[in-house]
C-alpha cells in the first residue's frame, strides 16, 4: 500500500464506512468490503510467491492445447504468465483493483486467469482458510494504521527470485490511525 497511497485511502474509507473504528473487521463484514478484497486479488495477481507453481506429474497420457504429454511427465502451471498475459488483462502491468469489481462495485466472478492458489484437483487446500484470513488481517491493518514510505523515497517493488519470489526490503513509516 505504500506504493499506492490513493488505493490505501480508498480501502480505509471503505473499512471506516462498513466497519467503523470501534471494532475490528469480522467475517460478517467481508461481503461488504468488496474494494478491499479486490485490492487483495490484485496483490495476489501481481505478487506471486511461487510463480511457476508446484510441480506435478501427469497420471496418464494427455493432450493440452494440441501438445501430447505422456504419462509421468513433470508439469508446472506458469502462474506468472497467466497473471501477466496482456491478451487476458487490461493494462496488465498496472495495479488496478477495479478489474475485479462489477458495475455495482461488488466483487465480480473470479477471472479464469486468476489462479494464485492453482486450480482443479490440485488447488491449494488452504485457499478457503487463507483468503478470509488474508482479508481479515489486511482489513485490520488498514483500519488501524496508515502506511507510507520514508520521505522522498519510492518503494522498490522489484521481485527477487525465480522459483520463490521475495522483495527488496523497504523502510516504511507506520502511523496509528485510531
Amino acid at each position: 500500500m505504500v506504493a499506492f497511497p490513493d488505493i490505501q485511502e480508498k480501502v480505509q474509507e471503505e473499512i471506516d464506512r462498513v466497519v467503523g473504528k470501534d471494532r475490528l473487521p469480522g467475517i460478517d463484514d467481508l461481503p461488504n468490503l468488496s474494494y478491499t478484497e479486490a485490492v487483495l486479488h490484485e496483490s495476489m495477481r501481481l505478487s506471486l510467491i511461487v510463480p511457476l507453481g508446484i510441480q506435478h506429474m501427469t497420471l496418464c497420457d494427455t493432450e493440452v492445447g494440441g501438445y501430447k504429454i505422456p504419462k509421468g511427465t513433470a508439469v508446472n502451471i506458469n502462474h506468472w504468465a497467466l497473471h501477466n498475459d496482456p491478451d487476458e488483462w487490461e493494462e496488465v502491468e498496472r495495479f488496478m483493483p477495479e478489474r475485479y469489481l462489477d458495475e455495482n462495485g461488488k466483487l465480480g466472478p473470479k477471472p479464469k486467469n486468476w489462479l494464485p492458489f492453482s486450480a482443479g484437483k490440485r488447488v491449494c487446500l488452504g485457499e478457503f482458510v487463507a483468503k478470509p484470513e488474508l482479508h481479515l488481517i489486511f482489513a485490520s491493518l488498514m483500519q488501524r494504521y496508515k502506511w507510507k514510505m520514508v520521505s522522498g523515497k519510492c518503494p522498490n517493488m522489484e521481485q527477487i527470485g525465480y522459483l520463490v519470489n521475495r522483495y527488496h526490503p523497504n523502510k516504511v513509516i507506520v502511523e496509528k490511525r485510531l
